[in-house]
């Protein structure tokens, strides 16, 4: 996959999509399976925003059971499927457990309905092949195994658990880069750190947009049909530079922010539990309540989540704040009492936007906006060739890519030859069955690696792990590891320069590689990497340096 931007400006191509996130990633995708020319542009790199802040978890939607919302579930439920059998290295069922209480709504009685529907809303879960992708019925269990699966989860009026199974992404960057990837190899033309200047307008129809590469200065006009609008929470800012009075604000900004612990506050399952939280009203009174959280094991790690603030201000001067981490903090220890989690056991941290419908005024809860919304804003602007795409979950947005296309289709008013981004299989997919495919790979390992480095490229690149040990012909050292690594070869990152697009250590950190994405790499890691990109993109010391400094600051909260 090359950079070349000089493609970006020959000719008119059908569809430009601005925001290369999950929802303008599986877009492209989507649109260039059914023969569309498309271009992907974004001002940062692929899921450098939003699409990173993830708990990781695919969900297959029973929260909405308390909302008896069916539809949205069986969405879910479809998509958590879709997305194991089109990324089966990279999306596996997990086993979740939520503690019960009583014999009210949080007891067993009502949690065993709970688990029974969603069993049966979930009737077609297991159609697919591979056995390793198998969704098993949900169960009650008894206080014991559930302090078992919890260990020092020791709660008052604890009388059991409810076990369901979801799935999880094993690399969360990964599964978005493989939609890019897919899509360039279908034939779309994408690039990273282009930013939308503004838009290419003939009287009130949106011709293209014009852009800078943040690269190199260079400005460039790209022509297009139809402009998608998948830009996140900078969708309102994108709007803002149509050639007419701002339209309406579509985005209430929320912040999303989860934690990783260093440490294994769950077992193999992810955990529903209550914390305890407190909001002062504007009359200064303090309204103190419970909310669930989610801990989710990942790669010896526990990812918490999620807090959710309402935000104002700029997009591009979102951030962590040390107070953030603190006040969150608070609540996860009320939920893991047992474990008096410190400020030096959060070694990461996420943090994205989601969109709201406001705030509880009693509650001071942020209200999350439930569906996606497409807005075609000829019928609502008055400026035509412009679609925008306010997505709300990661687990839906190949579907909501597809409506979407859907409506390029019929604004461009051509034969619509209907979506197959729901059952073609993404770069490194082509496994079949994935525990026969990972043991095949390791008894075909005549090159004495071990065993964890073998699971590693096969969980990161699928059926494409073979391109990553050929640059050991071209050089033996790219066979080894990195230092302060177990898992990750220097031949990940020359592929990540020659081949996927990486023009920044903090591409290859953390959305290329998993080097970055639970912890902080140390420093030598750090140096390592950034010679071997220095040696690709001819970098000198000087930017070097800066290359690590910027990685290191991702890590440090204000």
């Amino acid at each position: 996959m090359k950079r070349d931007l000089s493609e970006l400006s020959n000719g008119t191509y059908d569809l430009l999509i601005v925001g290369a996130g999950i929802y303008g990633a599986a877009a492209a995708w989507d649109a260039v399976l059914r023969g569309l020319s498309v271009v992907l542009i974004d001002k940062g790199d692929f899921g450098g925003a939003t699409s990173s802040n993830s708990l990781k978890i695919v969900h297959g939607g029973l929260r909405y059971l308390q909302q008896l919302d069916l539809k949205r579930m069986r969405e879910s439920i479809r998509e958590r499927r879709t997305l194991m059998k089109i990324a089966p290295h990279l999306v596996h069922p997990l086993p979740c457990i939520m503690p019960t209480y009583g014999h009210l709504m949080k007891g067993k009685e009502i949690m065993r309905i709970a688990m029974w529907m969603n069993d049966l809303v979930s009737f077609d879960r297991n159609r697919l092949s591979d056995p390793e992708k198998r969704i098993p019925r949900g169960r009650i269990v008894s206080r014991d195994e559930c302090l078992h699966l919890l260990p020092g989860f020791e709660k008052t009026n604890l009388n059991g658990g409810a076990v369901w199974y979801d799935a999880q992404m094993f690399n969360s960057e990964r599964l978005l880069f493989s939609f890019v990837l897919s899509a360039y190899g279908a034939g779309a033309r994408v690039a990273n750190y282009v930013k939308t200047t503004d838009f290419i307008m003939t009287g009130r129809q949106v011709r293209g947009v014009k852009a800078r590469d943040l690269l190199t200065g260079e400005e460039l006009d790209i022509q297009a049909k139809i402009v998608l609008n998948t830009s996140g929470g900078w969708v309102d800012n994108l709007l803002s530079r149509l050639n007419s009075s701002p339209p309406r604000q579509r985005f209430l900004l929320s912040t999303a922010m989860n934690l990783i612990i260093n440490r294994k506050l769950v077992s193999d399952y992810a955990a529903g539990v209550n914390a305890e939280f407190e909001y002062t009203r504007p009359n200064g009174k303090i309204y103190r309540g419970t909310r669930v959280l989610f801990a989710t094991p990942w790669r010896g790690y526990t990812i918490v989540g999620t807090y959710h603030r309402p935000y104002i201000g700029e997009p591009d001067e979102m951030h962590v704040t040390e107070k953030e981490i603190h006040d969150f903090l608070k609540e996860i220890n009320s939920a893991f009492p047992g474990y008096s989690i410190q400020r030096e056991d959060v070694v990461f941290f996420h943090k994205g936007f989601l969109p709201m419908d406001g705030v509880n005024s009693k509650t001071g809860e942020v209200e999350l906006t439930k569906h996606y919304r497409i807005y075609d804003h000829s019928s609502e602007d008055g400026v035509d060739g412009l679609i925008s795409v306010l997505g709300v979950k990661y687990t839906t947005a190949r579907d909501v890519a597809e409506r979407a296309v859907d409506f390029v289709f019929k604004k461009l008013n051509r034969r619509n030859p209907g979506s197959t981004s729901h059952e073609k299989v993404l770069a490194g997919g082509e496994i079949g069955k994935f525990n026969e495919f990972l043991s095949e790979v390791r008894k075909e390992n005549r090159d004495g690696l071990n065993n964890k480095i073998v699971r590693h490229l096969v969980y990161n690149y699928g059926s494409n792990y073979k391109h990553i040990l050929e640059y050991r012909k071209e050089n033996s050292e790219y066979g080894e590891t990195l230092p302060g690594s177990s898992e990750v070869l220097k031949a990940e990152v020359v592929h990540a320069v020659r081949e996927e697009m990486a023009q920044k250590l903090s591409d290859v950190v953390l959305r290329r590689t998993d080097l970055g994405s639970a912890a902080p790499p140390l420093h030598n890691t750090l140096e390592s990497c950034a010679l071997i990109m220095g040696k690709e993109l001819g970098w000198d010391k000087k930017r070097i340096k800066k290359e690590i400094d910027e990685v290191k600051n991702i890590y440090s909260p204000v």
